[in-house]
């Protein structure tokens, strides 16, 4: 079978759990070099253990403008070029209401989820524009695209994510670097606050708590979580050689969310409003 990142050298944010973490396994049974950060040391020393010899960690908080240019700089010296970056650090943010939000909590969730990825893509455009190649990959959420999936901030940081994606797409494809961003709907990661009831475990599709649960029933058209693999698969697609001549989009990933109601779930709801009327 033929790999389809092969000898490419794949940088990941946010690697050592969830999305992250998927996407490195995914690229390396790919064939690619792999290079995985995050800020947990330890947790990343297992995965490089487990993953091996084709992965390597460079500890990176992408909070801190000096150690995301290291990040980039350090894997150029490993392999003499970078193929691709995955943008995907990040983390929930449960600010809710307008009146709670402080200007120090403002300015963690913007730069944690739109400022680092404005930083890595200018660091890592450096190289990739020399190359005259290259695929940038941002995380961005159905947040980013949808009211109600997340707090203000958090969703005008992912909006701003996928906005940034197509912007630079447009500058940068004379350099025949691509960019383009993955929006996940409800994907089982630490996200949802199930990292230490899952931690060590692999979920898979045959789990029926994922394929079964009511919770997904009147979710999303597609009745069960979805997993990062299903995300991963996406990313391998965007790193290889098949996406050349995919640049400026947005991938919605989210078991049909955003399509809409099912008819059948509106027409319960007409009728409800049909009943309504003919009472008065």
């Amino acid at each position: 079978m033929v790999k389809r990142l092969l000898d490419k050298v794949v940088v990941i944010t946010g690697a050592t759990s969830g999305i992250g973490l998927e996407i490195a396994r995914h690229s390396i049974t790919q064939g690619a070099h792999v290079i995985i950060s995050g800020r947990r040391e330890n947790e990343a020393a297992k995965i490089v253990n487990q993953l091996g010899e084709k992965c390597r960690f460079i500890k990176c908080d992408v909070l801190k403008e000096d150690q995301i240019c290291s990040l980039v700089e350090k894997t150029f010296d490993y392999y003499g070029k970078i193929d691709v970056m995955f943008n995907n650090a990040g983390a929930p943010d449960f600010v809710r209401n307008i009146e709670d939000i402080s200007y120090d909590k403002i300015r963690h969730s913007l730069d944690l989820l739109l400022t680092s990825v404005i930083i890595s893509t200018r660091e890592v455009t450096k190289i990739m524009s020399k190359q005259q190649y290259g695929s940038i990959v941002n995380t961005a959420s159905i947040a980013g695209h949808w009211g109600g999936c997340g707090g203000s901030v958090y969703s005008a940081a992912k909006a701003g994510v996928i906005h940034f994606s197509k912007v630079t797409s447009l500058e940068l494809a004379k350099y025949n670097i691509r960019v383009n961003s993955i929006s996940p709907g409800a994907i089982i990661t630490e996200i949802f606050g199930v990292g230490q009831k899952l931690s060590g475990e692999k979920l898979s599709l045959s789990d029926d708590h994922l394929k079964k649960s009511d919770a997904f029933i009147d979710f999303q058209p597609i009745q069960r979580g979805g997993l990062p693999e299903d995300i991963a698969n996406l990313a391998i697609y965007l790193a290889s050689d098949e996406s050349t001549f995919v640049t400026g989009q947005d991938f919605v990933v989210d078991g049909g969310l955003l399509a809409g109601r099912p008819l059948n779930v509106a027409s319960e709801s007409f009728k409800k409003i049909n009943r309504t009327l003919k009472s008065f």
